[in-house]
């Protein structure tokens, strides 16, 4: 391209191309560097207010078709006793016929002998609920990375042996085990291990909180409301919202048990054998496994129930269609009662299912098809599966307290916060000042007449010391808080810039952003520390609106969906943050109006900021 400038101007042409030339400079640069050097202007720090209340909690919230389900009962530290039950629709494929041939076939086709009265029983019928759990492996080596020596190096050697993890995965043996087979020679001197099974794997569960060994009441029974899928009331055409406080069990749906024992969990992974042993070869298949799941809770189902309600009615209508099954078979309930200590989980429930085995009559010709005198009814077993449809989890807060009450009558500004997931409780934080009164706008716009650049904003919530007296590991507590914009419940500018991430934790990403429970040096929970500085920016260099902003527990920081909820403030409509409904911990913070030898852990808004005024 041609670029001509008027020979009137040759001479400023000139200048102007030797300027840009100069600006290539090593030296010119550093010219420039001094120009807008902080040594020319003032850096400083201030501490501005902060107005937090606390005048309502969450009174409803809908639970359909979460992505994970709560189960169990836990005293939340500061706060109160949470309980969490299931209800779920339940899915099927085709149940038209059981085993190989339908009811009407098997009253007899003379052109078909082997189409014969099958004799259905059900054998067995098991509920599994997979738990959550950590696999990662950010090294590749075969060993999660909780259980690895040092999750970030290909060379590490989890269990000491002088053979690497990534050797021993290689040659199919046990990363985690200098003997392998158990056979009392360690793997370094073994010329052996075929015995050892090196498809059997090791999980780190996720999302149990209270004590793991203890014990509970473990019931399942038949549900009998139906579950639609679209709302009535708005003729069919939107989808229904099904809401916490519904508690079917107290309305009396509920039918049929199917399980009532005690359970404990057990972490390891589901193995299970073959049921019988091949005559034709030299190893006992019953030592064997023939199937491998992750971690589950696993419990056996009335095999009666599943004779008579499906096998039983095998060609009727009531299995003839997906909607007639459901309005036939409408789900089941299941509740963790009576523990014997705290114990509260989160399960992978759309990967729940019901596996029911039976046994029928199979017409078998003895590979002599044309000899139809030489023929034998053999026993074959099957299987079929039920899945998860409409999920709904029933969250219950109970034994509140007293001194939330107290907390959220406050109208001068609350003296603590106490943040708790489920049916939770949420704070309102204004920035620098109360907004009603106008000191807010005075103070924003105070700000906005200097000629700051904002360096870093940090809004940092310290823990209650006195809610965290004699606090040990097993007391839990909140890891992450969210912070959002309540006017339409959305993350803040900063939580989406921030793309960092860290895999070798839970709930660990977006940590520049932060919100992740920092601890004292004596390992005491200490406060959470959020970097604002874009949102800030956004208040007082583009005139943004200084709205409120929501502070909630979180249980997955990357999850900003929202769902429906009513608060206690006069059963308004809100919609909240889904990541607090996921998390049923809590955290209680000094708010902005501490009591009496508390006012050093008062809320902070602390500006670290560049002022060119001068």
């Amino acid at each position: 391209m041609n670029f001509k400038v008027p020979n009137l101007r040759n001479d400023f042409f000139i200048l102007l191309l030797s300027i840009v030339f100069l600006s290539c400079n090593e030296d010119f640069n550093t010219v420039g560097y001094d120009l807008i050097s902080t040594n020319a202007f003032e850096t400083d720090r201030v501490k501005l207010p902060v107005f937090s209340y606390q005048k309502e909690s969450l009174a409803d919230i809908q639970t359909n078709d979460l992505a994970v389900q709560q189960l169990g009962t836990i005293d939340v530290p500061n706060v109160g006793r949470s309980s969490a039950y299931i209800i779920s629709q339940l899915n099927t494929s085709d149940l038209n016929f059981f085993g190989l041939y339908s009811a009407l076939d098997e009253l007899g086709d003379e052109e078909n002998v082997k189409a014969i009265a099958e004799n259905e029983q059900v054998t067995s019928a098991y509920l599994e609920i997979p738990f959550l759990n950590n696999v990662r492996d950010q090294d590749g080596d075969g060993v999660i990375d909780s259980l690895d020596e040092d999750p970030l190096s290909i060379t590490s050697d989890s269990d000491g042996d002088t053979i690497t993890d990534a050797l021993e995965t290689q040659n199919g043996t046990n990363p985690l085990s200098q003997d392998s087979d158990g056979d009392g020679i360690l793997d370094t001197e073994d010329t052996d291990n075929s015995s050892y099974q090196p498809e059997n794997r090791e999980y780190d569960v996720d999302s149990i909180f209270g004590n793991r060994n203890a014990t509970f009441n473990l019931k399942v029974e038949e549900l009998t409301y139906f579950l639609n899928r679209l709302d009535p009331e708005e003729n069919f055409e939107s989808n229904q919202f099904y809401y916490t406080s519904r508690d079917f069990y107290e309305e009396g749906f509920v039918g049929e048990v199917l399980h009532d024992d005690t359970y404990q969990l057990d972490f390891n992974e589901l193995r299970i054998n073959y049921k019988e042993d091949d005559p034709e070869t030299d190893i006992d298949e019953t030592t064997l496994v023939e199937t491998r799941r992750s971690p589950r809770i696993r419990v056996p189902l009335d095999i009666n129930f599943f004779q008579r309600r499906f096998i039983d009615v095998e060609g009727s209508d009531l299995l003839a269609s997906e909607s007639q099954f459901k309005e036939y078979m409408r789900g089941i309930y299941i509740r963790a009662e009576n523990p014997s200590d705290d114990l509260y989980m989160l399960v992978n429930f759309a990967l729940a299912n019901i596996v029911v085995n039976y046994e029928y009559d199979q017409y078998n010709d003895n590979d002599t098809p044309d000899d139809t005198s030489d023929f034998s009814i053999d026993r074959v077993e099957r299987s079929f599966v039920l899945s998860p449809g409409i999920t709904i989890n029933h969250l219950e807060n109970s034994e509140f307290n007293p001194e939330i009450s107290q907390v959220i009558n406050q109208t001068e500004g609350s003296s603590k916060i106490f943040s708790k997931g489920g049916i939770g409780l949420l704070s309102s934080i204004e920035l620098f000042g109360k907004h009603s009164d106008g000191s807010a706008d005075a103070k924003l716009q105070e700000l906005r007449e200097n000629n700051w650049l904002v360096n870093e904003a940090s809004l940092v919530f310290y823990v209650d010391p006195e809610s965290v007296n004699n606090w040990t590991p097993n007391n839990p507590i909140a890891n992450r808080l969210y912070l959002y914009n309540k006017r339409d419940t959305a993350p803040l500018l900063d939580y989406f810039s921030d793309l960092t991430s860290d895999n070798t934790k839970t709930n660990a990403g977006k940590f520049n952003h932060g919100g992740i429970l920092e601890y004292s040096d004596d390992g005491t929970p200490y406060r959470y520390k959020f970097r604002i500085t874009q949102h800030i920016n956004n208040l007082l260099r583009k005139d943004s609106t200084n709205v409120a902003l929501g502070l909630v527990v979180a249980a997955d920081i990357n999850n900003y969906s929202t769902i429906k909820a009513r608060s206690t403030d006069e059963s308004k409509e809100i919609l909240y943050p889904t990541t607090s409904v996921l998390n049923p911990l809590s955290s209680v913070l000094i708010g902005s109006h501490p009591a009496e030898g508390l006012e050093e852990f008062k809320i902070e808004l602390e500006l670290i900021y560049t002022d060119f005024s001068n």
